[in-house]
């Protein structure tokens, strides 16, 4: 199910996780490591997601914001927490520990409220008394650390030493203020080891709670970046997915960075619904129609959801794929010497070895444009045959009606309807943006059809955008010495 950085990129990744915004640097850490999950992790994607569903109904809880509040004070104490196994911690991280273990009694405590309402499964989140009492004996909260006199009799006696002999100093002068001064270094000296002594005991006795705050630093991860998860949605529109064994549908689906573009341009998202099942669907349209848009959005959803998170849709159901495919041109690869052509080539090679290992959804975006029609139209009969015995599920866009013709179902991008062209061009005279116009005509929702037929749409769009008039007649004969 892993993708390429550049696939990542292409299907509109990076703007989601641009939007995936967790608190803390354990959480950021959780961000930086999402992929999707593996078969053998199946209940822990299912147990997620349900997580994630449940999370979203803690609206506006006071313990939800003072948790949040938390998180955005958490720092990453795991090195310290990993040392203390080996050595004895120094005067500053047990300072850095105590904070850690303040901070964390006030998380968990409001954790459990937030556990009791949400009820999450595989998440628990503890305070470590026993450790906190060890640093802050007397129960004062106060975040400041500091070796006091009391925790050692040894090291009271050298400071006490130490205060003794630094009054002598400030009242003696010439050779004996130099005695003494000597004698103060070897005081400072006893000081220091009765203090590493003291570090050295305190560690000792907080050793056996390093596992326990261990498990708190990785279960406030997780649930620093579940939050995040749940905001994102949110805001989004994310919705909690029904896994299922092998059908493949969604209602209302959209793609969040197309969305945004879109709006930022005044225009709107067409929301895509569409059902798959195992064997070889073709999706069909005219040009400038959505296509890629589609296959691009039902990328992305999908494997949103493979990394446990909600996909953007009104209604989702998705299987678990051991693989996601994506067979398109991108243009010559310089690094490996490959054309467009041989690039789709290897991408199909790939996708075809997948197929035989597992179940996966496989994409293809007019495989074989680089090479001539006529063999394109072989090309893609023959994948479709192939993919189609797979027991996968796999979606072709084609502009060719006999590969069309060859799948067992069809779906359109409805693509340009009711096109004015007189309209069209009196609203680009008027200073309009072609491809505004364009959109106006442009109906890019999706729809299953029993047809076989090809829309043919281009001249209408080379009409629309006020292709030169000489050209366009020369197309128009073209057009009509074909019909006869």
């Amino acid at each position: 199910m892993e993708l390429t950085v550049k696939q990542q990129q292409d299907i509109g990744l990076p703007f989601v996780l641009d939007r995936l915004l967790p608190l803390s640097p354990l959480g950021r850490e959780k961000k930086r490591a999402l992929h999707p999950y593996g078969r053998d992790a199946l209940v822990s994607l299912q147990t997620e997601l349900k997580n994630l569903g449940k999370a979203m109904t803690l609206g506006d809880m006071p313990a939800l914001d003072r948790f949040r509040q938390g998180l955005m004070q958490l720092r990453d104490i795991r090195a310290t927490v990993a040392r203390l196994k080996e050595r004895e911690l120094d005067q500053v991280e047990l300072f850095e520990l105590k904070r850690y273990l303040l901070l964390l009694r006030g998380l968990a405590a409001d954790f459990k409220a937030l556990q009791a309402a949400a009820q999450w499964e595989g998440i628990a989140l503890f305070d470590v008394p026993e450790a906190l009492a060890i640093l802050d004996p007397e129960g004062s909260g106060n975040p400041s650390f500091s070796l006091r006199d009391q925790w050692s009799s040894e090291l009271a006696a050298a400071r006490r030493e130490k205060r003794e002999i630094e009054k002598q100093i400030s009242l003696a002068a010439g050779g004996e203020r130099e005695t003494l001064l000597v004698r103060r270094t070897a005081i400072v000296l006893k000081e220091g080891a009765a203090e590493q002594q003291l570090c050295g005991d305190l560690s000792k006795s907080l050793r056996p709670y390093g596992p326990a705050i261990s498990d708190s630093l990785e279960a406030l991860g997780h649930l620093d970046l579940l939050l995040a998860k749940a905001a994102l949605a949110q805001e989004l529109g994310g919705i909690q997915p029904t896994l299922t064994e092998k059908d493949l549908s969604f209602v209302n689906m959209v793609h969040p960075a197309m969305a945004d573009s879109l709006q930022r341009q005044g225009a709107a998202f067409t929301p895509l619904t569409l059902s798959l099942a195992p064997g070889a669907a073709v999706l069909t349209g005219a040009n400038m129609g959505g296509k890629s848009v589609c296959l691009k959005t039902l990328a992305l959803n999908v494997y949103l959801t493979h990394c446990g998170l909600f996909p953007f849709a009104d209604r989702a159901t998705v299987p678990f794929f051991d693989g996601l495919c994506l067979v398109r041109g991108e243009g010559e690869d310089g690094r490996e010497g490959l054309s467009s052509f041989g690039g789709e080539l290897m991408a199909a090679d790939a996708a075809a070895k997948a197929v035989r290992h597992g179940f996966c959804l496989v994409l293809f975006d007019e495989f074989a444009r680089g090479t001539n029609p006529a063999e394109a139209v072989k090309l893609q009969q023959g994948a479709l045959r192939y993919f189609g015995s797979s027991g996968s599920v796999c979606l072709f866009v084609t502009h060719y009606e006999a590969v069309a013709a060859r799948a067992s179902r069809r779906f359109l991008v409805r693509g340009i309807r009711d096109l004015d062209a007189a309209e069209g061009r009196r609203m680009i005279e008027a200073g309009a943006d072609k491809l505004t116009v364009l959109r106006r005509f442009m109906d890019y929702g999706v729809e299953e059809i029993t047809d076989a037929t090809v829309p043919q749409k281009a001249l209408a769009v080379a009409e629309l955008l006020g292709v030169e008039e000489g050209l366009l007649q020369a197309v128009r004969e073209e057009y009509i010495l074909r019909e006869d």
